[in-house]
């Protein structure tokens, strides 16, 4: 009975820890380099950041508006847009859809992606480059166990068919597990970045022998170039380790790629991606703790060890996409980072300098739900999803 006791404490633990907070949910910056300098070791205290104590900005500046369609999405995940007219946007269900925003009209899109819908997994990024729209998504198996895929195909040009699909990258190993699939893909330079999930496994962040934890980068056909743990691994796609479960990733005006990473309780971040760099999970929890109340890891929330985080939210917020902002419309927003929040419904802006966070601001809170992706088309209007059963687009426009 008293065995039977500590495996039922044992199993909650475990499933506390895994579910993730999705569903509560002067140094200048070396691009590509593991930069992580003593001067971090010294303000550990400014990396913590609170929301609460974020300045709100007025919203006499701004007009949010959904935009009628005569539709809505469940559950969806990624919006990409073609031109300022025309955009894509994918639902965890696996449903594609187009959307011709000048007419507010849309269609689905056929598609024979092998996604499958399960726990925090489905049909997630899209991203569309020269000839080809690629895709992220989780995949399953014939031992019904899952993994987190990229695939590429191609859109006919009436928008009603992807076609010549095919998968250039599967994680590997797969895991039973349903949760912390990742995921967000960015190209920059001809290469391909995603971010994978530690799958709810823990230390698996810290080895080479799993892509589960990490950040990925793939020739854009699927191929590998020459990665930075190219000489300790198979797994020759890894070019960064040590992250939990990061949903948004995005480029700065340098080049610089940023990402933002769940942590449990606790310890959500935004931080750089760095060629051959380490974010320390599971040894180091960011200022968070596991959600059983226990300490992560020997209890540091950082350590000079690992790469540092611009800035940890404690309490979390569940972070999911960001984006640079650049445009017309909010001029005076330009270079600064947006990050949507699905815990707390947020809208946020940060102002990026040198490498560092220098101001945060809350746009809105709690005002059409909990915000799962954010873009912006070359006007600078940004459009907004969120994760809900019955949700819209929401767009975002100045009113000065």
């Amino acid at each position: 009975m008293i065995k039977l006791f500590y495996s039922l404490i044992f199993l909650l633990t475990f499933l506390l820890f895994a579910c993730g907070n999705e569903e509560e949910d002067s140094s200048i910056f070396i691009p590509f380099e593991n930069s992580i300098t003593n001067e971090f070791e010294e303000n550990y205290d400014e990396i913590i950041s609170d929301y609460k104590n974020y300045s709100i900005v007025d919203e006499k500046n701004y007009s949010l508006e959904k935009v009628d369609l005569n539709t809505t999405f469940e559950n969806p995940w990624a919006i990409e847009f073609i031109d300022d007219n025309q955009a894509i946007i994918t639902e965890k269900k696996g449903r594609l859809v187009y959307v011709d925003f000048e007419n507010n009209t849309w269609k689905n899109i056929q598609h024979n992606i092998p996604s499958v819908l399960v726990g925090q997994g489905g049909l997630l990024d899209i991203l569309n480059h020269e000839d080809f729209l690629y895709v992220s998504f989780s995949k399953k198996n014939e031992n019904n166990h899952y993994t987190t895929a990229i695939g590429r195909g191609k859109l006919s040009d009436d928008y009603k068919n992807l076609y010549n699909f095919e998968i250039i990258f599967e994680a590997q190993p797969y895991f039973k597990e349903s949760v912390h699939f990742g995921s967000r893909i960015v190209i920059h330079d001809n290469h391909l970045y995603a971010s994978i999930g530690e799958r709810g496994k823990g230390k698996v962040g810290q080895e080479l022998d799993s892509h589960a934890g990490s950040i990925i980068r793939i020739n854009l056909d699927g191929t590998v170039p020459d990665n930075p743990f190219n000489e300790q691994t198979n797994l020759k796609e890894i070019f960064m380790i040590g992250v939990r479960n990061p949903q948004g990733m995005t480029k700065d005006n340098d080049g610089n790629l940023l990402i933002t990473n769940h942590g449990a309780k606790g310890g959500d971040f935004i931080g750089f991606i760095t060629s051959g760099g380490n974010y320390g999970w599971n040894k180091i929890g960011w200022g968070g703790k596991n959600y059983s109340g226990t300490s992560i890891g020997n209890g540091e929330s950082f350590s000079s060890e690992f790469n540092m985080p611009l800035l940890s939210w404690v309490p979390s917020i569940a972070p999911s996409d960001l984006i640079i902002y650049e445009g017309d419309e909010f001029s005076n927003w330009s270079g600064d980072i947006l990050v949507t929040s699905l815990k707390y419904k947020l809208l946020l802006k940060l102002e990026l300098e040198k490498g560092k966070i220098s101001n945060e601001e809350i746009i809105f809170k709690d005002k059409i739900g909990r915000l799962r992706d954010v873009e912006v088309n070359s006007k600078g209007e940004i459009f907004l999803i969120t994760d809900e059963k019955k949700s819209e687009i929401w767009k975002l426009i100045s009113k000065e």
